[in-house]
């Protein structure tokens, strides 16, 4: 009896222990500026809305590559990753870069519930 206690109690503190080292997986965002002056404002909006789209979905150390350009009137947003066995890329344009930043994280989304059902359908 002491021995099966002995081992729960082992078991119990190894769990915690390995919770404890493992932290939420990383998302890092890297964005890019071409034709247009970096702004932190955009920056910061963009790095937020990228954030919010992948970590609902992906659960995995991920670096999302997102590259924001103005060529003439059109404002584009494109971006790019690797993540559950799959690459994902996205572009929006719109005459507003901040729309075509949303329209970007709602395709974005839309691919990743897209690849998760289906990795759900085949399980």
């Amino acid at each position: 009896l002491l021995r099966v206690r002995a081992l729960h109690i082992l078991v119990n503190v190894v769990h915690w222990v390995y919770m404890s080292t493992n932290t939420a997986p990383a998302l890092r965002v890297s964005v890019t500026f071409r034709n247009t002056d970096s702004t932190a404002a955009l920056k910061t909006y963009a790095t937020e809305k990228i954030q919010n789209c992948v970590q609902k979905f992906n659960q995995q150390d991920t670096e999302v590559h997102v590259v924001l350009s103005v060529e003439k009137s059109r404002q584009i947003a494109e971006a790019n990753f690797h993540t559950l066995g799959a690459d994902f890329f996205a572009r929006e344009e719109s005459s507003d870069l901040y729309a075509s930043i949303d329209s970007l994280c709602d395709s974005l989304t839309q691919q990743l519930r897209k690849h998760k059902d289906k990795l759900k359908s085949h399980h």
